[in-house]
């Protein structure tokens, strides 16, 4: 846990990254942003809500899910957008792929540093044929775990 000094810091570089793409730098909007950049989990906006209500018990679920509609379109977080499943936020803008286990929902990061996909990537932006507001890279399948917790059921994963 960051010492009382480290989290001013850190709410201050946050405020500064938000006024430098033209947002206000909202107590409520630090909060979300600083939660979401503890997380490795890919969460939910419903997921936010749940934790950040602990902190700050009369923040709206409309508050963190317009900050987090806001800080996508300022580009400062990326979006999975699973057909079968809610959105989820990404603090990791670069451009880079998931893998999410169509049983237990669990999205993991694959950093990839193919040059080929950045090529691949910019060729389609720069083809003018395309508006391209997000890329994305998604697996789905079932998880090492879920694979695993199946074969010991009997069962195929599904």
């Amino acid at each position: 846990m960051p010492s009382p000094e480290e989290d001013v810091v850190r709410k201050s570089e946050i405020a500064d990254r938000l006024r430098a793409t033209g947002l206000k730098a909202t107590p409520q909007r630090i909060l979300i942003f600083q939660e979401l950049m503890s997380r490795t989990d890919h969460p939910t906006a419903e997921d936010l809500f749940s934790a950040v209500k602990k902190i700050h018990p009369t923040i709206s679920f409309n508050t963190v899910y317009h900050t987090l509609q806001a800080l996508t379109e300022k580009e400062m977080i990326g979006v999975i957008r699973p057909v079968v499943d809610a959105a989820r936020y990404d603090p990791i803008t670069d451009l880079h792929g998931h893998f999410m286990c169509s049983k237990c929902k669990r999205i993991e990061d694959q950093l990839m540093e193919d040059p080929n996909l950045k090529q691949i990537d910019s060729e389609v932006k720069a083809s003018g044929r395309y508006w391209i507001v997000q890329s994305q890279i998604l697996w789905v399948g079932i998880c090492e775990a879920c694979g695993k917790e199946a074969h010991t059921d009997g069962k195929e994963p599904s």
